[in-house]
């Protein structure tokens, strides 16, 4: 089950893709609860743009005490909180000409002062798959796993993989796996993207003047 605040009826048919079973009611805090057992994890969506214009009106803070000191809701005891940021934020800090100095330490509040686990999702698909795997793994128990277990496992890559390719490329910020593909379609390989000039990167469709700086400054 999945519950969602009524406020949210925009991801209903993506979160239908991956839950049967999703209720829609009024939460107190948050926009989305995953239960298990009786606990759950409460998230707290914002579209990017909303993101940033929270931080300038210091909405965001209120927002975020609130999600803090509730330690229940409904009939579960609130687990894990997370602030899910939903788009691309390039364009938001763009857009509403905010230094990325302030976006960063705004972040860094959010984490280490309010508590709040930060993750960014730039497509609906990709917020789909974040819910998914977060539920599977909060019903495995896997959120809750040692460190030191996790590093003893031997996971091996194929370095030629073409998932082990996305898979670096998706790590660079504000680069999601549609734009790592498109890259490696036009240039066919990470060392020959690391070799491409900006002008090269802005010919990769969904890369513009900004993030094609950024992924040149990352790579050399």
């Amino acid at each position: 089950m999945i519950i969602l605040d009524y406020r949210e009826r925009s991801i209903i048919p993506k979160i239908l893709e991956i839950e049967n079973h999703v209720e829609v009611t009024s939460l107190s805090v948050g926009d989305i609860i995953i239960p298990n057992g009786n606990e759950c994890v409460i998230i707290e969506r914002k579209e990017t743009h909303d993101f940033i214009d929270s931080i300038k009106t210091s909405r965001l803070w209120d927002q975020l005490a609130r999600l803090q000191l509730q330690e229940n809701i409904l009939d579960f005891r609130i687990k894990r909180r997370i602030l899910l940021l939903h788009g691309n934020i390039l364009p938001a800090v763009i857009g509403e000409r905010i230094s990325w100095a302030s976006v960063f330490g705004a972040l860094m509040e959010i984490v280490y002062v309010y508590g709040v686990q930060v993750f960014q999702v730039e497509t609906d698909y990709s917020l789909g798959e974040f819910i998914r795997v977060l539920k599977k793994r909060e019903e495995e128990g896997k959120n809750d796993g040692n460190v030191r277990v996790r590093w003893e496992r031997k996971i091996e890559y194929r370095r030629d993989d073409l998932s082990w390719k996305l898979y670096i490329l998706s790590s660079i910020p504000y680069v999601g796996e549609k734009t790592a593909k498109k890259l490696l379609d036009r240039f066919g390989s990470i060392e020959r993207i690391s070799r491409a000039s900006i002008s090269d990167l802005m010919k990769v469709e969904g890369i513009g003047k900004e993030k094609a700086k950024l992924i040149h400054r990352l790579l050399h």
